[in-house]
């Protein structure tokens, strides 16, 4: 049995020498920690450019609703003319068109 412990110690060891020759020490310096993060920072700017546009996209969506929004009910505050039918909107363009005191119909109803 302590064959098969030694086989297993001898195994371990070239792997840990092997990922030692494979994985070199790095560079200590007092620059260590911020170009780390630089790298870190670089990659996620990279990958995060469609989460920023989608988000930007977002919000001029929203923004667009909300104006068209506020610009569509104060057209129905002053204009009645949204809240009607077709039908109902012919019926007032006839009705402006015939008023008593327009000049083609006075002269309509002085011929009849």
């Amino acid at each position: 049995m302590t064959q098969g412990n030694s086989s297993d110690d001898a195994r371990l060891d070239d792997m840990f020498r092997a990922y030692r020759e494979a994985c070199p020490d790095t560079e200590v310096s007092a620059n260590f920690m911020p170009n780390m993060w630089a790298r870190i920072d670089a990659r996620e700017n990279t990958t995060n450019w469609f989460g920023r546009f989608a988000k930007a996209l977002v919000t001029a969506a929203v923004a667009a609703s909300i104006i068209l929004g506020m610009m569509i009910s104060s057209a129905k505050q002053y204009n009645g003319y949204f809240d009607s039918t077709f039908v109902e909107a012919l019926r007032a363009d006839q009705n402006s068109s015939l008023e008593p005191l327009q000049i083609e119909r006075i002269s309509m109803m002085e011929s009849q």
